[in-house]
């Protein structure tokens, strides 16, 4: 079962992230690239097990539906919600795939990790960051705590999947 962080090591200079950030390969696995960072898998890892379990096609043309997003999350341990309107990272709970750059028109587009979590050196003190997967952007914004470029306009929440019981219920 997965474990979610709920501290990040920090120190008066910076941070750093609970999870290590998997770069997506193409314009269209950031989905696969986030689950991977939360899962602490490969991004193959990620796509083998969409196409080998839940029937993702192997080549495109393809969308990484919510299901499938919900899906592989489960397979990792981990629980994904539906996608949730949010019109600012308050609205974020504290583990999400949020949706970035998206465009109302087209209603597509991207995913980056955002956690927020207490800092180590600070226990009251709270880190909000995104995770950046995209291959184009810059070192500086791989891992961001300034979001004015950055909003989320959807997001599916993320927990720990809670340990069953031994009677299975």
């Amino acid at each position: 079962m997965a474990t979610i962080p709920t501290t990040v090591t920090s120190s008066p200079e910076g941070f750093q992230p609970a999870f290590n950030r998997v770069q997506q390969e193409g314009d269209f696995d950031d989905a696969f690239a986030c689950i991977a960072t939360l899962a602490g898998k490969t991004l193959a890892d990620v796509r083998k097990q969409a196409v080998d379990k839940f029937g993702h096609p192997p080549h495109g043309p393809y969308w990484i539906s919510e299901h499938l997003i919900v899906s592989l999350l489960a397979h990792y341990g981990l629980v994904g919600t539906v996608y949730q309107e949010a019109s600012a990272v308050a609205d974020l709970p504290d583990l999400a795939l949020a949706m970035v750059d998206y465009d109302p028109e087209t209603e597509l587009g991207r995913h980056v990790v955002f956690h927020r979590a207490k800092a180590s050196h600070a226990p009251k003190a709270v880190v909000e960051y995104m995770i950046d997967p995209a291959y184009w952007v810059s070192e500086g914004q791989r891992v961001r705590v300034q979001f004015d470029d950055c909003q989320p306009s959807w997001y599916i929440g993320v927990h720990a999947m809670g340990k069953q019981s031994a009677s299975g219920k």
